[in-house]
Parts: C-alpha cells; structure tokens; sequence
C-alpha cells in the first residue's frame, strides 16, 4: 500500500509539475561556432597576453577553390553567413577584442528601421582599425564541408592561430534535394 501511494505522488508531481527543460538548446551552427573559436582563442592566448590591445575583425568565409563567396542557392552560403556571424560571440565570450568594421559612424534611418551596419563602402572607416583578421574557407569533402580559419597579422601576413571542423551536410543542408554548386543544378 505505501509503494502504491508513493508510485501515485511520484506521478502526481510529474504531471503537476513537469520537469523544467533547457532555457536553451544549442543547434549545430553554434557548437561548431563555439568549437572554432575555442580552438582559435587557445592558439591567440599568448599572442593576445603578447600584444593585449591588438583588434580582431571576422570576414565573411570564402570557397576554398576560387576564394569567392559562395553563391545563393549553394548549401554553403548559408553556412559561410551563419559561421561567420555566430563566431562573434563566442569570441567575445573568450575575451577577443573585436571591431565590427561594416559599423557607420552614424545610425541610418528608414521607414523599414534603423541600421548601423553598411556593405556600402562610402559610408564606413576606409582604414578600421584592425590588427588581425579572421579568414576562412570552405570546401566540399566527404558529404560535408571543411571548414579552414586563420587568424592573420594584416601587416605582416603572419598566420597566428588556425583552426578547422569537418561540417556534416544534414547540418547546413537538411532535407535539400538539389544546389547549385558552382553555377550548376546538382542533386543529392
């Protein structure tokens, strides 16, 4: 009787009070974000206790075999945008100075809302000031993608920190039937 009426208690406060889940649940792109610049920022520690006031900027990645972005409509030009964006973060988590170089100097306003970042040219620093920048590269391999990162001194050319993570495509590409992969239509 007593195993009864603990069996019915436990159930009761499952059901009245269902356990709480995960604020947040990392998806793919920000682990594999989150492992690039944990690799990047072990390799630049001594660097930045070396030079501690040095700035990084973040491009966006390029394809490795022509060293242009990928087009729309490629599985890979989402992943090259949502990498290079989402490493942000997680570098600022491990104490990298960053610039954010696309930033105007004032904030534009539009009936569609206010911006502060430009791709146009004429609206932003012509010299930011930066001290290292991050490439990276992307290429087809194995069903999948590799992806390259460099962190390179913008004087002297001098690779400081690399770091690399195969991407599997169902991560970046899921449920796709077809691309476009190098200006032609290819199927999976």
């Amino acid at each position: 009787m007593l195993y009864r009426f603990i069996a019915i208690m436990a159930l009761c406060t499952l059901i009245f009070f269902p356990l709480r889940g995960q604020a947040h649940v990392s998806n793919p792109h920000e682990v594999i974000a989150d492992d690039l610049a944990a690799q990047l920022a072990e390799q630049l520690s001594a660097k930045m206790r070396e030079y501690p006031q040095s700035q990084l900027g973040v491009t966006r990645w390029v394809l490795a075999e022509s060293l242009t972005q990928p087009e729309q409509g490629d599985s890979l030009y989402d992943l090259s945008h949502q990498l290079s964006e989402g490493i942000y973060a997680h570098l600022e988590e491990r104490n990298v100075a960053l610039v954010e170089f696309r930033s105007q100097s004032y904030v534009s306003l539009s009936q569609t809302g206010a911006l502060a970042l430009s791709r146009d040219a004429d609206n932003l620093n012509d010299e930011p000031n930066l001290d290292w920048i991050l490439v990276g590269t992307l290429s087809r391999k194995d069903g999948g993608a590799m992806v390259n990162l460099r962190v390179v001194d913008r004087r002297s050319q001098q690779v400081l920190a690399a770091a690399n993570r195969y991407v599997p495509k169902h991560l970046y590409w899921p449920n796709k039937q077809a691309e476009l992969v190098n200006g032609r239509l290819q199927r999976n």
